[in-house]
């Protein structure tokens, strides 16, 4: 299996896992506030919408991202702890992997004029995307185990590597608690090691949270609206960074306004926390349904759209192929995605919820 394909993307495993309604790849929750929010867009002044695009060669258009981030920056500052100024370079993207792709492609590239062997590392069960990315562009990834993440920052990441993080945390769907002293212990015994967050599932956490970002060696970190709002295929969220990315330069100008018009009306309507908040108790009934469904003790992650239990040895398919981590800290993690929709409005999942309903029905 290539780092692009994991095992739970086999066509039998998903579907025994889509039958209990869940799934290993982590898919984002369209919710009645999504659908309603690109409506109002669609549906405000339609010529003010459609002016949006017109007349390039006046350069109106070059700026439109701007309000997007300064919007961001507002909703986001509960969540995290650091000073916008510090990042003034800002570029939109589609979602957060062309940030990625791109800032990976650009370290290879100052490796490559350096004289360095790039290397990418990541902790172990972290998003699939970083090694996938970093394989596709030839740089070698190397994986470490969470729990040992203070060896790990005090002597196992070379100088001039780059360590990519997802906070909250893809592995199980936590705020990592040592995030901050991670990133602080990494700058210190290698301060030429760039660490770059990954903040996507910021807005997908019900309870109160802070990310701090001050450690010098993080200087750029990607979002995307992807997930909190239901918009993976809205291909909407951005990178900041503290140095001009030359990369990115064109995405100022090519861009997608209509989803940055819809992340836009999102955050206007839904503060940093709101939506996990309001779907809290699905999120938890999904995940014990999901549980019951495939014999597992599950419980609902921070992250509002993943579940996750103890890992053990001897789990048959298809749970074997959704564990997610290393050591003590591994565990069996699932996206509740489909059940949740299902709970929410069995319209948001047609193809899927009915059976899910009689399932759980047959179940009580």
């Amino acid at each position: 299996m290539n780092e692009a394909l994991p095992s739970y993307t086999d066509a039998e495993v998903k579907a025994a896992l889509l039958a209990a309604g869940a799934s290993g790849t982590i898919y984002s929750l369209v919710m009645p506030e999504s659908e309603a929010a690109f409506e109002a867009v669609l549906d405000r002044d339609r010529g003010g919408l459609l002016d949006l695009y017109r007349e390039a060669w006046t350069q109106k258009q070059d700026a439109m991202h701007r309000d997007y981030f300064d919007l961001w920056v507002g909703w986001s500052r509960p969540a995290l702890d650091w000073s916008p100024d510090a990042f003034p370079f800002r570029y939109p993207t589609a979602g957060a992997s062309e940030g990625i792709v791109k800032l990976m492609a650009e370290y290879l590239g100052d490796c490559r004029a350096a004289g360095r062997v790039p290397q990418v590392h990541i902790f172990d069960g972290d998003y699939e995307g970083f090694p996938a990315f970093a394989a596709s562009l030839g740089i070698a990834v190397v994986r470490h185990p969470r729990e040992e993440w203070q060896r790990v920052a005090a002597a196992a990441v070379p100088a001039g590597a780059q360590f990519w993080i997802s906070q909250p945390s893809a592995i199980d769907g936590i705020v990592w608690p040592h995030f901050d002293a991670f990133a602080a212990a990494l700058a210190a015994s290698q301060p030429t090691a760039e660490l770059v967050p990954d903040l996507t599932y910021v807005g997908s956490v019900a309870r109160d949270y802070r990310i701090p970002l001050a450690a010098p060696n993080i200087r750029a970190f990607v979002m995307s609206h992807s997930k909190p709002f239901g918009g993976y295929y809205h291909r909407v969220g951005g990178v900041f960074a503290k140095e001009e990315r030359p990369s990115l330069l064109g995405n100022r100008w090519f861009k997608n306004l209509l989803s940055l018009a819809w992340g836009s009306e999102m955050m206007r309507r839904h503060d940093v926390y709101d939506l996990p908040r309001k779907y809290r108790p699905v999120q938890e009934e999904a995940a014990g349904r999901v549980g019951a469904a495939l014999g597992i003790e599950l419980q609902a992650a921070d992250v509002n759209l993943l579940a996750t239990a103890p890992w053990c040895e001897g789990l048959g398919q298809p749970l074997a192929s959704v564990g997610r981590g290393s050591g003590s800290e591994k565990v069996v993690r699932l996206c509740v995605t489909a059940a949740m929709a299902s709970l929410i409005d069995p319209a948001l999942a047609p193809s899927t919820a009915p059976d899910l309903l009689a399932r759980w029905k047959g179940m009580a």
